[in-house]
């Protein structure tokens, strides 16, 4: 070995978890390392304590509560998320804003448009009265004022 050998390495060989060439290893650099050889021995401590601690019964209560959310909330159906209102409040207020948003840029469009049809009504009304004359209307002679400017000489 090139270094020391490190915690994850010293605890799977205390425990025989390592296969025989790391575990070859291990050992030879433990027969001259005195350091790596008292880490071993303060785990194989630590361990010993640890098993020799007193266990204690889980409660009843967290027993049921666990049950009832790891195993029976695996058979719950797929739509069951979905009906808890941490889902629907977020969804619902966010909804609502995109509406009041909605309206009030439908709102403010109508508001800069013009209404065209009392436009289209009056200049049909006028011209059906002839109140304007149609050879001065902008539309109907502005092709033929192009095309008599098209024939005029330039002049620079």
């Amino acid at each position: 070995m090139n270094g020391h050998a490190d915690g994850p390495e010293l605890s799977a060989y205390l425990d025989g978890a390592l296969s025989p060439e790391p575990r070859a290893r291990v050992e030879l650099h433990m027969s001259s390392c005195a350091d790596c050889r008292a880490e071993l021995d303060s785990l194989r401590h630590m361990k010993l304590a640890l098993s020799a601690a007193p266990r204690k019964a889980m409660p009843a209560d967290l027993a049921l509560a666990l049950e009832r959310r790891f195993v029976e909330g695996a058979a719950a159906p797929w739509y069951a998320a979905f009906t808890r209102p941490v889902i629907w409040a977020p969804a619902g207020a966010l909804a609502l804003a995109t509406f009041a948003v909605s309206l009030w840029l439908r709102s403010a469009a109508t508001l800069d448009e013009i209404p065209l049809e009392p436009l289209l009504a009056a200049h049909a009304r006028y011209s059906a009265e002839a109140l304007v004359p149609e050879d001065n209307l902008v539309a109907s002679n502005y092709s033929d004022q192009l095309s008599d400017l098209g024939d005029a000489p330039d002049y620079e």
